[in-house]
């Protein structure tokens, strides 16, 4: 069992922290090769397995972090590299280097993940060529992201979202995801950047490429091993490259709408892989604790990276601002914890053969046990077998007790027993992956019972909620009297009461048309009172009438505003809304009435001013040709048929009068 490697790396400060820090001092200060602490924080020093200064070039990190990882690879052990560090840490360029083109083994600019696959390449060649063509090589390449919590193919834009899978032979596995077979270190390089450029990333105030997702480049490593016995072994690994999407302060990033969502998530997800170390840490130390892998898929995707098979380091990345130091202690306490983490690192090997062949070599090798078995019990046997070195350090992890003082290769010739050692190792080592699988099997069942019964009691709260809620309703619907309606739809219908009464506004207000129609009325019979005479009053036209109706129409439609009624009803909403539109088909009408109103009573002053005329004028003259004309005049003049016959009435008197004169 090993633990995680960490690499801590300070990357130089940038032009946008000087000035805003105005300063060139380093946040992180180097006590030992591997020791570093933050003066401004805590008084805590950091122990890394390595440190890397300002000055720390591409050449180091892969000597001290991806050349041993990918001899792990070669061997058949499963291997992981993360890059963690806040936004604008030097994270992308730690793992694909300062350009985006691959210019070959002559960039020294060149990251990590391109420097892998020239090594891994060339090892493999190397391996190929030692064995003389006996041992065979097969990479497969994919390459995905973590949006949002969502899975998507970095190499198959086309694709939505991929799924994630568990099974018991493969583990945790992506769905449908697309695999490229790469032989040379510029095909491994093409499959990469042609997911990198499919990968979302966006600017914030602190990088102005930041990533916004994590990506996870995964190699697939198969070789084939023939043996000298027609046997086949089979190894395969898995090499994991993540860039982590770097937390961030808002305060700092200045990010807003979908860049703070996207922030939201990546801090989530990060705090989840935070809380899933300090689990495994825990357990490390003797204490019971459940490692929550499935809250993030990206913790579910790398459980074996975390406490698992595998191999794993992690390169810290920090930033040496001041400005900056609370993220980089955060990130160094991360890293820290990290490291005591212990994996369980295995060789994922298996043999192939035909069927007959294997039965029968196990059919031997049970016989020869029994023969061994049968040595020992006989202490003459005993005494005359001897243990030479080479025999005995072959023979201690695969067999204990009594057999340790005997020779169990006696009788045998080289390849047979290189033969019978090799598969009775391999037998053992079948029992141990049994016996971890078993385990594996255990947590698992462990983890579903777990979550089946967060699951249950969940339910139960919410069948719970729910019985209160609708006893609660039907205590309220009893007790409510008729038209009674909810909060929410007592809301909704003052808001659009509020907007009618704010269209209304703008119409004429309907008292100001009463008060107009009262003056006018007035007016109209002061009118009519200043032209009695003789005791005689003309009787009220049909325009006194139709203003009276008009004014009690008018009276009635002054509270209009407050006759809506509240009832939780569409049928009464959609006869509402009927009601304001012929409310303000009633308004244009009562308009339309003043104004002929309004003509008809200018009208009649008019007529009834040229009869008051005339009858001045009648009053000063004697002659007939004079009184003649101006009872024709006056009568073109008037256009009402009552103030005619009132003219026509006058004139009669003073023609009847003239010829009693």
């Amino acid at each position: 069992m090993d633990n995680i490697q960490v690499f801590m790396r300070i990357r130089p400060l940038s032009e946008d922290e000087y000035r805003r820090d105005r300063s060139t001092e380093s946040a992180v200060r180097i006590l030992a090769d591997n020791v570093v602490s933050i003066p401004s924080q805590r008084s805590e020093n950091f122990t890394f397995d390595f440190v890397g200064d300002e000055s720390c070039s591409q050449a180091e990190v892969f000597e001290s972090v991806g050349k041993r990882a990918v001899e792990q690879c070669i061997q058949g052990y499963n291997g992981t590299i993360f890059a963690y560090g806040q936004t604008g840490s030097g994270k992308t360029f730690t793992m694909q280097g300062a350009s985006d083109e691959f210019t070959g083994p002559d960039d020294e600019l060149r990251g990590l993940i391109p420097r892998c696959f020239e090594y891994l390449f060339t090892r493999i060649a190397e391996e190929e060529a030692r064995t003389n063509g006996r041992v065979k090589y097969l990479c497969r390449a994919s390459y995905i992201e973590i949006y949002n919590e969502s899975i998507y193919d970095l190499l198959d834009p086309l694709t939505r979202t991929c799924s994630m899978r568990e099974d018991i032979k493969r583990g945790v596995f992506i769905d449908n995801v697309t695999e490229e077979t790469v032989q040379h270190p510029n095909e491994a390089y093409d499959v990469f950047m042609r997911g990198t450029t499919n990968r979302h990333v966006s600017a914030t105030s602190m990088n102005r490429e930041s990533s916004r997702s994590h990506s996870v480049l995964m190699l697939v490593i198969q070789s084939l091993t023939q043996m000298d016995s027609e046997l086949t072994e089979v190894r395969e690994s898995r090499f994991n490259l993540v860039d982590l999407a770097g937390s961030e302060r808002q305060k700092l990033a200045n990010t807003s709408g979908m860049r703070l969502k996207e922030a939201a998530n990546i801090n989530k997800s990060l705090s989840t892989l935070g809380n899933v170390i300090n689990s495994l840490v825990d357990i490390g130390n003797g204490r019971s604790r459940h490692v929550n892998y499935r809250d993030s898929k990206l913790t579910f995707l790398l459980r074996d990276s975390l406490g698992g098979n595998s191999v794993t380091f992690i390169i810290a990345n920090v930033s040496p601002a001041i400005s900056n130091d609370i993220e980089t202690a955060s990130t160094l306490r991360f890293a820290q914890r990290a490291k005591m983490i212990r994996n369980k690192a295995i060789v994922n090997q298996d043999m192939q053969g035909n069927v007959p062949q294997l039965q029968a070599e196990i059919q031997r090798l049970r016989a020869h046990i029994a023969h061994l078995k049968a040595s020992v019990s006989s202490p003459t046997s005993s005494d005359s077998l001897t243990l030479s070195p080479v025999s005995a350090q072959r023979s201690t992890p695969i067999v204990d007790g009594p057999l340790l003082g005997t020779d169990v290769t006696a009788g045998l010739s080289e390849k047979e027993h290189r033969t019978t050692q090799f598969l009775l190792i391999l037998a053992m080592r079948k029992l141990r992956e049994s016996e971890r699988q078993k385990s594996r099997y255990a947590e698992t069942i462990f983890e579903l019972k777990d979550s089946l019964d967060r699951r249950k009691r969940q339910l139960q709260q919410q069948n719970l909620v729910l019985k209160l809620k609708n006893a609660e309703i039907t205590v309220l619907r009893r007790n409510a009297p008729i038209g009674y309606v909810t909060s929410a739809e007592n809301s909704a219908l003052r808001e659009e009461i509020t907007s009618l009464q704010a269209s209304l506004s703008a119409q004429p207000d309907a008292s100001d048309l009463l008060i107009e129609n009262l003056q006018l009325r007035e007016d109209l019979e002061y009118c009519l009172e200043s032209q009695q005479s003789d005791g005689r009053l003309p009787e009220r036209s049909d325009a006194i009438l139709a203003l009276e109706t008009l004014i009690n129409s008018k009276a009635c439609s002054v509270d209009l505003q407050r006759s809506f009624p509240i009832i939780p009803d569409d049928n009464v909403y959609m006869g509402l809304e009927d009601r304001i539109k012929q409310a303000q088909h009633d308004i244009n009408d009562l308009e339309l009435q003043r104004d002929r109103l309004e003509f008809q009573i200018n009208s009649i002053e008019e007529d009834w001013q040229s009869v008051n005329d005339g009858a001045h004028k009648l009053a000063k003259v004697d002659s007939d040709d004079q009184i003649a004309g101006i009872i024709e005049e006056t009568m073109d003049s008037i256009v009402g048929d009552q103030a005619r016959d009132t003219w026509s009435f006058i004139s009669s008197i003073y023609s009847k009068s003239l010829l009693d004169y």
